[in-house]
């Protein structure tokens, strides 16, 4: 049986059971937010894989969940914000990622690195965003594009443009959500064209994939029971220990 897990999943059962409670964790918190799928995701992926498939591993699983969070959230969306950041953003992301490919692993690492401690620090700093307008979020999202496209990950970037931009928390969740299916259809055929998401981690790609749709499902229920305050202290410890696990990663490198 585990024989045939690993040439199937191309990875140990023990690590693919890690990987889809790690998975299912970090879908539920981007359920509830708007972000923080791929921050968990991308740094255990890329334990066992080079940190541009882990990058590439994460779009599809990416766009399962947030077709699911697009569904959910549809009557929330400001088609608007989502125009503006989205206009540079998606062609932006479709070039970046022909080049992950040949980024250096340590590149990726440290900054996949950076953008979880962004994440934190922008959970933390929500309620003083910078203030955008039009032509700002326009721009910005030339930056949000270009990350997604080399680090697989958006979230934090995403969150300072559009919460700049005034949305409610319906709004910034619904919005981020189609945005990042936006993104996720624009950087996977490049991800594709240059084998950097390999046909032989497609059923990884898929079983990831189940696990996201699932979090969606019941993941803000469940965490209806937990309390708020411990709740986001939690996640900030888990994603400062996955940064720190990443750049300890190039370190050894």
């Amino acid at each position: 049986m585990g024989a045939w897990l690993t040439s199937v999943f191309a990875v140990s059962p023990a690590f693919l059971a890690g990987v889809v409670v790690v998975g299912f964790f970090g879908f539920v918190v981007s359920a509830t937010f708007g972000i923080g799928g791929v921050v968990l995701l991308i740094p255990m992926l890329s334990q066992v894989l080079p940190p541009a498939q882990a990058v590439a591993v994460s779009a599809p699983v990416m766009l399962v969940n947030n077709l699911g969070k697009t569904w959910v959230y549809r009557r929330h969306v400001d088609r608007r914000a989502l125009l503006l950041v989205a206009a540079l953003a998606v062609p932006t992301a479709f070039v970046a990622a022909l080049f992950t490919a040949h980024l250096d692993d340590r590149v990726i690492l440290l900054s996949v690195a950076g953008l979880i401690l962004l994440s934190v620090v922008v959970e933390r700093a929500r309620a003083r965003p910078t203030r955008f307008s039009d032509g700002a979020l326009l721009l910005w999202g030339l930056v949000t594009g270009a990350i997604s496209g080399l680090c697989g990950a958006a979230g934090p970037p995403t969150a300072i443009g559009l919460r700049g931009y005034g949305l409610t928390r319906e709004s910034f969740v619904a919005t981020v959500a189609v945005f990042a299916v936006l993104l996720q259809l624009a950087k996977l055929p490049a991800y594709l064209v240059t084998d950097v998401l390999p046909q032989r981690l497609w059923p990884l790609c898929a079983l990831l994939g189940v696990t996201a749709a699932v979090a969606v499902a019941v993941g803000p229920p469940l965490l209806r029971r937990v309390p708020e305050v411990a709740f986001k202290h939690g996640v900030d410890a888990l994603l400062v220990i996955s940064a720190g696990w990443l750049i300890l990663d190039v370190v050894r490198r």
